[in-house]
């Protein structure tokens, strides 16, 4: 038993003794076989990362609290604190051209009622001015420009016939607004003759379209119609 011991007692001494040495190594540069990475490369250590000790050396852009620089920033301003590459600016937008509103101040002549209203209304509508004012002269024969004028058999501005009764309801305001939008959808009737009428050159031109070709009126008594078509257009100045 006691040789038995002592060939033990050898072999404990043997494992502490590696057993400190590990110890006392720790903190010891790596061997040289352990300084190469995986893929045989020095400065690599298993997956190493950029900065660790062991990694590849940053550049100075790189490299981390002491160096130039931390990351590589790019920056858009110069010296003084001002962008080095500002936008271009976009054109400014031409102003839109300033179209002069009607004004229709005439009292005089053969003017039906409430003629600047109806001009404006059909202007705002697509008419030309001369269109505008060859059916105003038409409207002047027709009812004198008054919506509650009522007749043989029709009435209202354009002498409908069969005159509606929500045409003419004793409120002449309304009354107009209801017969003007009337009138545009009467004149769709005959689109075929819109062009016509909003290319005439003169207001005698246009009262003696719309005279024709949409009102076609049993007594047509053209001279009216032509001379209150020339009062419009005098009295709003075209």
């Amino acid at each position: 038993m006691a040789r038995r011991a002592a060939v033990i007692a050898p072999a404990v001494a043997t494992a502490g003794a590696l057993v400190a040495a590990a110890h006392a190594s720790e903190g010891a540069s790596p061997a040289p076989s352990e300084a190469v990475g995986h893929a045989g490369r020095a400065g690599h250590v298993g997956h190493g990362h950029r900065g660790r000790p062991g990694g590849r050396t940053l550049p100075s852009s790189e490299a981390g609290p002491g160096g130039p620089a931390t990351h590589h920033v790019k920056t858009s301003q110069a010296a003084g604190g001002r962008p080095a590459h500002q936008p271009a600016k976009r054109p400014a937008r031409p102003a839109k051209p300033h179209v002069a509103a009607l004004r229709c101040t005439g009292t005089s002549g053969m003017l039906p009622q409430n003629y600047a209203t109806i001009v404006a209304f059909l202007a705002a509508h697509g008419y030309s001015r001369m269109a505008a004012a060859g059916i105003a002269g038409n409207m002047y024969q027709e009812s004198g420009g008054n919506p509650e004028s009522t007749g043989t058999g029709g009435g209202g501005l354009i002498g409908f016939t069969p005159l509606p009764a929500a045409y003419v309801t004793g409120n002449p305001a309304a009354d107009l607004q209801t017969q003007l939008r009337a009138v545009l959808a009467y004149n769709q009737q005959w689109a075929t003759y819109l062009p016509a009428l909003n290319a005439a050159a003169t207001p005698t031109q246009a009262a003696d379209v719309y005279m024709n070709d949409f009102e076609r009126p049993g007594m047509p008594a053209a001279y009216n119609r032509e001379a209150a078509a020339n009062a419009v257009a005098t009295a709003c100045g075209f």
